[in-house]
């Protein structure tokens, strides 16, 4: 019976910490979209947006240990590798831009 309880407990935190991480990360969407802002900015504020993303989840991932959370282990592995391309594109594009800044 205790254990029982003790695993429910613990999918009611594993719930809420998915939707912790869903307030925050509207929350960042939210922020990056407010005020007057130009393209450069809007890049910067997305690739802010793809990092926070990877990093709650990770932390999401590796808090709760079982078989039930692998699954949270290979989003955050694709998310990393996603997150890493985003930001190796970035900063290719905006080393093309100073290029041809003269």
């Amino acid at each position: 019976m205790e254990n029982t309880a003790s695993e429910l407990q613990k999918q009611k935190n594993s719930n809420l910490s998915l939707v912790l991480i869903l307030v925050n990360v509207s929350l960042v969407l939210i922020f990056i979209n407010t005020g007057d802002i130009d393209e450069y900015d809007s890049s910067v504020n997305t690739a802010f947006a793809v990092w926070a993303l990877t990093i709650l989840l990770g932390i999401y991932a590796f808090s709760y240990h079982g078989k039930g959370y692998r699954i949270a282990k290979w989003i955050f592995a694709i998310l990393v590798l996603l997150s890493i391309g985003y930001i190796g594109i970035f900063i290719y594009v905006t080393g093309l831009a100073h290029s041809f800044k003269n």
